[in-house]
């Protein structure tokens, strides 16, 4: 039994309405009805009359009020002393991010912080893949930061959106970039690229794909990575070209070994913000130290 389905349960209770309650909810009303289901069934009993207005508990539902609020609290509490003990006796900082970010800017975020409070440790987990596995970390506080491009498949669900904070770190930018020894002058009119690929199941590669498209018909697939600093070694090794964060090839510009593609050309670059990520209720003030010095910046 999911403990969200006991949240779910008190506040129909509360609200006598799906659609206030689901609006309370944060998730759609479809989503909470299919919620209140599974409990009832999971219990097999009916908690709810659905042929008055406003839906109210039936003697079961009655029966059982009492004893999902002392679940939740006790589950509350025990979270809480939990939390209370081993994470906050040190300075560890948990954190996790999308495996592009992992190479440039999450470095960049902890030295920020090692800069401003030097009794700071530091923890990356590797362990949890993917941006809604991500989410229900920090939900779960097994991490304590996210780091994750801005986008709309980097949301959390809409039922736990509000239990978390956000900001924008800074702005990344995917920049088409080629070796300057395999650049052709033809290849910007209508010559044939090689063309280095992100996997079709990657998160960049849905933030790159609006750009890539205004080069389609040029562009002729040489190599698929999932990985971007993969790609980054093709692209010097002047196998193709590519769309990289700028961050992660910025020496190799300024040398001119590589080069931007078209820069003049509109639609080519793709901005984006990178955002941190955070529960919103923590009573570790290590970590609330550390979001005030991120917010700062």
């Amino acid at each position: 039994m999911d403990s969200k389905w006991l949240e779910d349960f008190l506040c129909l209770s509360q609200f006598g309405s799906f659609s206030q309650a689901a609006q309370a909810r944060h998730i759609t009303q479809p989503a909470l009805s299919r919620r209140i289901k599974t409990l009832e069934t999971s219990l097999g009993v009916p908690l709810f009359d659905r042929t008055t207005t406003p839906i109210t508990l039936t003697r079961f539902g009655e029966h059982f009020e009492p004893y999902a609020r002392r679940v939740l609290t006790t589950l509350a509490e025990a979270c809480s002393e939990l939390e209370m003990l081993s994470p906050a006796m040190d300075n560890t900082i948990v954190m996790v991010s999308l495996h592009t970010l992992s190479i440039n800017v999450l470095p960049d975020i902890i030295s920020y912080l090692c800069r401003q409070e030097q009794t700071l440790h530091f923890k990356v987990n590797a362990s949890v893949q993917g941006v809604d596995n991500h989410f229900e970390a920090l939900l779960n506080r097994q991490i304590d930061l996210l780091v994750t491009y801005d986008s709309a498949d980097a949301h959390p669900a809409a039922e736990i959106a509000g239990q978390l904070q956000s900001m924008v770190w800074r702005y990344e930018r995917f920049i088409p970039v080629i070796s300057s020894r395999l650049y052709q002058p033809q290849m910007a009119v209508d010559a044939p690229i090689p063309w280095l690929s992100y996997s079709d199941y990657t998160f960049v590669q849905r933030i790159v794909a609006p750009a890539e498209a205004r080069l389609r018909k040029q562009l002729c697939k040489v190599f698929e990575s999932g990985l971007s600093e993969s790609i980054r070694e093709m692209v010097l090794r002047d196998l193709g070209l590519a769309w990289l964060p700028e961050s992660s090839v910025a020496e190799h510009l300024a040398s001119g070994e590589l080069m931007q593609f078209c820069p003049q050309t509109p639609g080519l670059v793709c901005d984006i913000p990178i955002t941190i990520w955070s529960h919103r209720k923590s009573h570790r003030p290590v970590l609330r130290h550390c979001w005030q010095l991120l917010s700062r910046e």
